[in-house]
């Protein structure tokens, strides 16, 4: 005997049908754009667990360390706040697959595509075939799982090792055979090198089993056999005290231990809060991440598992209970770490799932214990079917949250704050690594916001981020964004020398470094002031660069730009000419259209200002010094782009600038989930500053739109000390864009 409970074959043949459609769906979602460029956001996460692996590589160290070095990194640069299990294991596929983005991803896509069939395997055995097919499906449904399918941090191998180990302890106590043993000390084991969360669910099924074991009389949770179940609380005690004294022994020699307490001390801040008053706080994150139809079928599952391993003394339903423990000890101590990272109760999925799996298994019963005939047979089938009722609701919301989610990089909404995919950036960093020497190196103006996907991207190179700007020539490469840089910044980096400005984002460097970059046909890089500029040529990606590559940031082509270089050397005071080619986008007529009025063309001005706004929808707002909005393009695609045109009544006060906020007025068709609360910083500041804005040009706010669910209206104003009011009835904020 396999010691697994007795099931119908029927009941077997649906739950496998289940489980493959539900683990071929989820692989899918987890292999989405996985060769994909990293990206910003906690996304980066990712990229930082690659360069932590190629410095493995690199310099045969160890421990993982999170910057690249000229030199040997010595253990103090060592990070300890987490066991090493990810990093070793992504040098592992890297020193096999060699260095690519998909490697910072393909640990966890395959940790992922195994998850369900491991949470099938743990319900089959503990309950019945149709239990785990409902926790299988439960898990991938989730808008947490789903979101965080391919992030190669913590969470994802700690549910998929632990649910090994916990699988290996239910067929062990089935069948006392010594592999299980095995199997389940090695999938703690993993689990637990992968952080510290596993560390409390494997104490916990230790505690529970030296109850079990040991303390309480035979037959109160089962029949023991006392020789194998030793072995087994032997091994797996062992292996916990080993591999918690062994990261403690490295981190002591490395000097880190008080770094470590520290970390968990600032992740533990606001303990003093009450808990429900922090769960308020959150509870946008909450639902967004587990739908109200969710957290209720695991409160009900929670409940239902905690009394009948009481009174029916089932050790089985302490397995779900376990997964919440291990999710809810590192969500309600560790509170700071839960204020930021919207992902921090991952491992409930995990728990959650089990939770309905049970629930099916109590409902299976109920209908068996009181049917005949037929539908006795089928009553695991039966209970299964209900149970994807309340599931197909969670997924509603969860498909539109894994779409978010990969458009913000795992932020969401921030808590209102501005996002940035940094899709533009990346191309630009990674155009700029394959011209560049590998010797050369890189310094990033503190305007980049510098993030481990930046970093990745200049493949290997040494660079500095937040860097001021440099009194000189820089040693190699300077790197800033105008968007988040002074423009008395901006105007001493044109009076020294040469740039290259790449859309917002300009570069300077060694004449070398500059003759390098410099487009074709272009002046001759030295020490005489200019202006160079290019432009990302933006397309929609083919269906198989939207599935493997990205579909939610356009592709992205650097080519010359002469009506930008115009623009740019016009701004500052530099000599320059007009663009000879005719105007073909939105963007090229207005240049046009300011270089006609600046030349004193007033008719061509005019004729560019009239195609202009055949090219917009009518949005008008007209400020007291003469700005007006003229109207807006909305631009739809794997990058929504909402872009208003301005012109200018002159230069505004230093600090003012085109804001753009959002607020969802209306929850979504069918979701459960509450409207977000939040109003949300969308616009990007204007890489020109309006302090250096000309009288009657036309100038342009491109803003990406990542459209959170349900309905979102955006309104634009002018917001700064000294901004002009507007002038309409009202003179707040407009409208320039709803989207359903």
């Amino acid at each position: 005997m396999d010691g697994l409970p007795i099931a119908p074959a029927e009941e077997v043949r649906v739950a496998r049908v289940l489980v493959t459609v539900a683990t071929a769906w989820f692989t899918l979602v987890a292999a989405w754009e996985m060769f994909g460029p990293v990206l910003a956001g906690h996304y980066a996460s990712s990229a930082s667990v690659g360069i932590m692996a190629e410095n493995m590589l690199r310099w045969r160290i160890p421990g993982p360390v999170w910057e690249y070095t000229a030199a040997r990194p010595t253990p103090a640069m060592y990070y300890c706040h987490h066991p090493w299990g990810i990093f070793w294991t992504t040098a592992a596929f890297m020193e096999v697959l060699g260095r690519s983005d998909a490697v910072c991803r393909l640990p966890a896509v395959l940790l992922s595509a195994v998850t369900p069939p491991l949470l099938y395997a743990v319900g089959r055995s503990a309950y019945r075939p149709a239990a785990g097919a409902a926790a299988a499906v439960t898990f991938v449904v989730l808008p947490i799982t789903l979101s965080f399918a391919s992030f190669n941090a913590l969470e994802v191998p700690v549910m998929a090792w632990t649910l090994l180990g916990v699988w290996g302890y239910v067929r062990l106590v089935q069948t006392w055979r010594r592999r299980w043993i095995a199997v389940s000390a090695l999938g703690l084991t993993l689990g637990m090198h992968a952080d510290w969360q596993a560390f409390v669910l494997a104490g916990g099924l230790l505690g529970f089993g030296a109850l079990r074991g040991f303390l309480l009389p035979e037959g109160v949770f089962g029949r023991v056999a006392s020789r194998r179940y030793g072995q087994w609380w032997v091994v797996t005690a062992s292996a916990a005290v080993l591999t918690g004294l062994m990261y403690l022994a490295l981190f002591q020699r490395a000097g880190k231990l008080v770094d470590l307490l520290q970390s968990y001390g600032l992740r533990s801040y606001g303990n003093e809060a009450p808990i429900l008053a922090v769960l308020a706080s959150r509870r946008y994150w909450i639902e967004l991440m587990f739908t109200p139809v969710g957290l209720a079928l695991g409160a009900v599952g929670a409940v239902a598992c905690a009394v009948r391993f009481v009174v029916r003394r089932r050790e089985m339903d302490a397995l779900p209970l376990l997964f919440l423990l291990m999710a809810t000890v590192q969500y309600v101590v560790f509170r700071q770490g839960a204020d930021i990272h919207i992902f921090w109760p991952h491992q409930a999925a995990a728990g959650l799932g089990l939770c309905v799996g049970a629930l099916v298994d109590m409902g299976a019963g109920g209908v068996a214990s009181r049917a005949r005939g037929g539908l006795a047979r089928r009553a695991g089938i039966a209970a299964a079917a209900v149970a994807l009722v309340p599931l197909a609701l969670i997924l509603r919301d969860g498909i539109p949250a894994l779409v978010y989610a990969r458009e913000t990089g795992g932020r969401f909404n921030e808590k209102g704050l501005l996002i940035d995919s940094d899709g533009d950036k990346t191309a630009l960093l990674r155009w700029l690594s394959a011209r560049i020497p590998r010797d050369v190196p890189v310094e990033l103006h503190p305007g980049m916001k510098s993030t481990w996907a930046q970093i990745w991207a200049m493949e290997g190179r040494v660079v500095t981020g937040d860097r001021p700007v440099p009194p000189g020539v820089p040693r190699g490469v300077y790197i800033a964004d105008t968007r988040f840089m002074p423009d008395a910044a901006q105007a001493e980096l044109v009076r020294r020398g040469r740039v290259l400005a790449v859309g917002p984002f300009w570069v300077v460097g060694t004449p070398a470094v500059m003759a390098a970059i410099t487009p074709e046909g272009g002046a001759a890089p030295g020490a005489v002031p200019g202006v160079e500029a290019m432009s990302f040529e933006e397309r929609e990606p083919s269906l198989w660069s939207w599935v493997l590559i990205s579909g939610t940031e356009p592709e992205r082509t650097i080519v010359p730009d002469p009506f930008l270089t115009w623009e740019l050397r016009t701004h500052f005071g530099l000599a320059a000419e007009p663009p000879a080619a005719a105007p073909v986008t939105l963007e090229q007529r207005r240049i046009a259209h300011n270089a006609a009025l600046a030349a004193g063309d007033a008719a061509g001005a005019a004729a560019h200002l009239a195609a202009i706004r055949e090219m917009l929808s009518p949005v008008t707002a007209h400020f007291e010094d003469g700005t007006e909005i003229l109207g807006v393009s909305f631009q739809q695609g794997v990058r929504p782009l909402l872009t208003m045109l301005v012109q200018a009544g002159g230069p505004l006060a230093a600090g003012v600038n085109l804001a753009v906020r959002s607020r969802v007025v209306r929850r979504a068709m069918l979701s459960t989930t509450m409207a977000d609360p939040v109003e949300r910083e969308v616009g990007l500041p204007l890489p020109i500053a309006p302090e250096r804005w000309r009288k009657g040009f036309l100038y342009a706010d491109a803003v990406p739109i990542r459209k959170r669910p349900g309905a979102e209206v955006f309104r634009a104003a002018l917001r700064g000390k000294g901004a002009p009011r507007r002038q309409e009835e009202g003179g707040g904020a407009v409208e320039v864009l709803r989207l359903p």
